[in-house]
């Protein structure tokens, strides 16, 4: 496949599982001393399976869950966040500006954090009271999966998911049925591109639990990295001013969830081609999950699509386009 490195993943893969022990053990560590509430902060792309386990919290869980952005929390405030409370936030290099200062900042005030990144040794770890080891070269998915081994281990703990005995250790199967994705899925991904790697204009719409999908690729990947202009909406907000903008030769790609919010998906493909438009619409239904019970399908549905669209999409772009997407204008280019 295009710009991928089999062995490398499948490196990836070990390293990350091997790190399932330590999330779990993070995650006894927090509840048996106690917390008020959860709170995920980061910035840019990291943000994206945040806002997946949000999603899930509502569903699934009394406690009290927040999503932040680390700029805006450190400006703002909030009046939930306290010591009683404690902060993940999450940065492969673990020198990411913002993530660093929340973390700092939350440790000046006696707040427990909790880093996902990299390396002990980088600031991020060193600013935290407990570091998860992120090890992987590439791939959101194994992001979801240290997220998912603490987070829904710690909903267990609170008597909030009987199943974790069940969906722990079938999660650790899940890169194996990715790879199959990315392989069934890279065709796709290379017409995709060809067709649309020139157009000035496109509409990304999703929802619920694949926003943060929706939100890192039509960001952090094409504005970001192939400098193409995007609009993002979620599949409710695009009937409330995005759709008087869409037209019969309107890029638009949709993608689904598997969980309750679908419906809303459904309805905008619906409309879409009721006025003669053609949406791309990717749905990770369409893949398999070899291994993995059908109950769990809508936790690790943001899973699937981020490996076709981060991993998959984003190299066929880059191919079509010439652009690489380490190629930054203005990020980390200087001081701003």
């Amino acid at each position: 496949m295009l710009g991928f490195n089999q062995d490398e993943y499948l490196t990836s893969t070990r390293e990350i599982i091997a790190a399932r022990d330590t999330a779990e053990q993070v995650a006894g560590a927090i509840h048996a001393a106690g917390f008020s509430n959860l709170f995920f902060a980061s910035v840019g792309g990291s943000l994206a399976p945040m806002m997946a386990v949000q999603a899930f919290a509502k569903e699934m869980t009394g406690l009290p869950v927040f999503t932040e952005q680390a700029a805006e929390l450190m400006a703002q405030g909030h009046k939930q966040l306290t010591p009683a409370s404690v902060v993940v936030t999450l940065s492969k290099s673990g020198d990411t500006r913002e993530s660093v200062a929340v973390a700092r900042w939350c440790r000046e005030q006696g707040i427990r954090v909790v880093a996902i990144t990299r390396e002990a040794a980088s600031p991020l770890a060193q600013a935290a009271t407990w570091h998860i080891p992120m090890r992987h070269k590439n791939g959101v998915e194994f992001e979801y999966m240290l997220l998912f081994w603490l987070f829904f281990r710690l909903l267990s703990l609170n008597g909030d998911f009987s199943a974790y005995a069940r969906f722990a250790p079938q999660l650790a199967r899940l890169p194996d049925n990715l790879l199959r994705a990315k392989q069934q899925f890279d065709p796709q991904a290379a017409a995709i591109a060809r067709r649309y790697h020139q157009a000035d204009y496109m509409m990304w719409v999703g929802g619920a639990e694949m926003w943060g999908e929706v939100y890192l690729f039509s960001m952090c990947i094409l504005e970001e990295m192939q400098w193409k202009r995007t609009k993002a909406v979620t599949s409710a907000e695009f009937f409330h001013g995005t759709l008087e903008l869409l037209e019969k030769d309107t890029p638009l790609f949709l993608v689904k969830g598997e969980g309750r919010c679908r419906a809303l998906d459904d309805r905008v493909e619906r409309f879409a081609r009721q006025i003669g438009a053609q949406p791309v619409v990717i749905d990770p239904r369409d893949y398999a999950l070899d291994g993995i019970d059908d109950e769990f399908r809508p936790l690790l549905a943001p899973c699937i699509v981020s490996t076709l669209l981060v991993d998959r999409l984003a190299a066929h772009f880059e191919q079509q386009t010439g652009h690489s997407l380490d190629i930054r204008r203005y990020y980390r280019q200087f001081e701003y």
